[in-house]
């Protein structure tokens, strides 16, 4: 076995079969939130980028029924002949209800979408993962006018870039965060087992690696050509030393450690499709004897 594979591989089986902790394969998972009935939730905070963008469609639409709402009341008022008291408190509502009123009723109405969010593919959340309530709309909407309007944006900007979801100030007083919900996934590709090790597949034991190291697997092999070298094999020994001690027997010598780990993932997936397969014709032939006589109406 080649040195790399075999120090991975001795690290992974030393003292009590335990595995090495995590490296950079942990770090590059997305952030996961278990909720209070056990359910794990893998969230994706949207990115600053997403958010301006999101924010400007929104500012647009606030600005637009703004200029409206004054022109409409201007007009009100030359032909009504209204006083300038009636066209002050006009004025007010106007801007209380382009600045506050459309951002809370939007999010409350749309579970924390917007015109602007539902372009860019985004939504506001609780920290938990469950949706906003009106309170929270209302402290986001009222925070952003002192935070986005009244300075320019720059404070939410100076908040947003430090902080690690890109959360502006009215989101940590509410407790919420824009989550990313419109993703661009590549074309699932068949992972197949390296021809020399075809062999020692059909006789591994890889029943016993559990789904959550199988799709860090499947999502390093997916984007291992755009690594750089040194990254890519750093990442890849990292994984051989988890997959290792639940893998018997081990890979030939001189296996290499993308080589183990694809071929692992191939058989695998390949047993998962033969099991299903075999079940679906099961409960078809169920299903086909339920439906003939006698049990048949």
């Amino acid at each position: 076995m080649s040195t790399a594979m075999s120090t991975a591989t001795g690290t992974a089986t030393g003292t009590g079969g335990t595995v090495c902790s995590a490296g950079p394969a942990e770090t590059a998972r997305r952030e996961a939130l278990v909720t209070g009935e056990a359910v794990l939730l893998d969230l994706r905070p949207a990115s600053f980028a997403m958010r301006i963008l999101s924010f400007a469609i929104d500012g647009l639409a606030s600005l637009a029924l703004f200029v409206g709402g004054i022109w409409s009341l201007a007009m009100l008022a030359r032909s009504a002949s209204l006083d300038e008291g009636y066209l002050a408190a006009g004025s007010v509502l106007i801007t209380a209800f382009a600045l506050l009123g459309i951002p809370v009723l939007a999010e409350t109405v749309s579970g924390g979408r917007s015109l602007g969010r539902w372009a860019v593919g985004t939504r506001v959340v609780r920290d938990d993962g469950g949706p906003v309530h009106v309170r929270q709309s209302i402290l986001r909407a009222v925070s952003a006018l002192f935070e986005i309007w009244t300075v320019s944006g720059m404070l939410a900007l100076a908040i947003a870039l430090v902080d690690a979801r890109s959360r502006r100030l009215g989101d940590l007083l509410a407790g919420t965060f824009v989550l990313q919900e419109r993703l661009r996934t590549p074309a699932p590709t068949r992972v197949e087992v390296p021809g020399h090790l075809t062999a020692w597949a059909r006789g591994a034991d890889v029943g016993r690696l559990p789904p959550t190291l199988l799709q860090e697997i499947r999502t390093f092999l997916a984007r291992s050509s755009s690594l750089h070298a040194r990254s890519r094999r750093d990442l890849a020994l990292d994984l051989v030393q988890q997959v290792v001690p639940s893998v018997s027997p081990p890979p030939p010598p001189g296996t290499d450690p993308e080589a183990f780990l694809q071929a692992v993932l191939a058989e695998r997936s390949r047993r998962d499709e033969e099991l299903l397969r075999s079940r679906r014709e099961r409960e078809l032939e169920l299903a086909r004897q339920v439906g003939t006589l006698p049990f048949s109406s």
